[in-house]
């Protein structure tokens, strides 16, 4: 198994300090050299399990932060300091008043309690403290440059293709208690809810392997609000993030609070055939439709055209002649005929 460089870094370095320890300490029994061994074995054990420990906190550290920005860990680090540096200061008199043992640790609490407060604070005001301080314009360019997804956009089946366009920004955000959601629907005992949230996240380890896109999960919690659209525009809010979402409602709200939506069902809207009375398109008939004789195909963009008299079609190729459309809340819907070419008796 490969060796740990930090491990055995600190490992050499505890070797070290307690040879040097257990010599000086044996030295005055005359026994310097029992205790440089000693000393030595106590610190290769030692310094073993505390590089192993310091390595493992460091990783745990790692991926706390992976969803922090560097603008928000300096002024989340500055306030930290700032913070813990005031309540010091006012932690004196406790400390003086208080017995030895209580005071240090009462102390010490306070100025662990402020620190925390501190380092929240400046995080969630980054953008405003780097634009007080002339080092940004307000906007983070990391903001800019990253969408929070929500559930509705987890689940439709078209964000897998769309990342692959290249059409979204780079980096795509998804919080935690977005996945926690999406974890309740594929243990739900709704068939169609559940297969709707374990193919989201077959799509998202998709995403993650194509790497078109960085895909990061946000530790970011709202623990005063419970509902989830709330809590998506309050992150959203924070930071500056665009919203993917296909949950129109959401939308309008994240828009009054200043949040700029993208939107999967506009999108698909905007991007959808237009098609006039006249035209002629060549679709496969997949299935009959509600009425007696007709026929449904649909378009290479999913929508749907039905057809008068191909029901005994199913499986075949047709020419068909718009007729009519009807927009619904699905999409456009079109009607049509066969053109006189494959028209029965042309």
């Amino acid at each position: 198994m490969r060796k740990s460089v930090f491990v055995e870094g600190v490992r050499l370095m505890a070797v070290l300090v307690l040879l040097s320890a257990g010599h000086g300490v044996g030295g005055r029994f005359g026994l310097a050299f029992f205790g440089s061994v000693l000393g030595a074995s106590v610190g290769y054990v030692a310094g073993g399990v505390t590089g192993r420990w310091l390595r493992s906190a460091t990783e745990r550290l790692d991926l706390h932060t992976r969803g922090i920005s560097a603008a928000e860990l300096l002024t989340g680090l500055m306030g930290a300091l700032l913070a813990g540096s005031l309540v010091l200061v006012l932690a004196v008199p406790v400390w003086m008043l208080l017995p030895s043992p209580f005071g240090w640790a009462a102390a010490g609490l306070l100025v662990w309690i402020g620190g925390h407060a501190g380092f929240r604070i400046g995080r969630s005001r980054s953008a405003d403290l780097l634009a007080l301080a002339r080092l940004s314009d307000g906007e983070s360019a990391g903001a800019l440059d990253a969408v929070l997804v929500d559930t509705s956009a987890l689940v439709d089946p078209r964000l897998l293709g769309l990342t692959r366009t290249g059409f979204l920004p780079h980096d795509l955000l998804v919080p935690h208690f977005v996945l926690d959601e999406i974890q309740a629907m594929a243990d739900s005992h709704d068939g169609a809810a559940r297969r709707r949230a374990r193919a989201s996240l077959e799509a998202l380890e998709a995403i993650r392997r194509d790497g078109a896109q960085s895909l990061q999960v946000l530790d970011d919690e709202v623990p005063e609000l419970e509902n989830v659209d709330a809590k998506l525009v309050a992150v959203a809010t924070r930071h500056g993030y665009a919203l993917l979402t296909n949950d129109e409602p959401l939308s309008r709200i994240a828009e009054l609070r200043g949040v700029r939506c993208l939107s999967l069902g506009r999108l698909g809207r905007c991007l959808a055939t237009a098609l006039a009375p006249g035209e002629l398109v060549s679709l496969a008939i997949v299935k009959e439709g509600q009425q007696a004789g007709e026929g449904v195909g649909f378009l290479d963009d999913g929508s749907m055209v039905v057809v008068a008299d191909t029901a005994d079609r199913l499986g075949q190729e047709v020419d068909v002649r718009i007729t009519s459309s009807a927009r619904t809340p699905h999409g456009r819907i079109f009607f049509g005929a066969l053109s006189p070419v494959e028209a029965p008796g042309a």
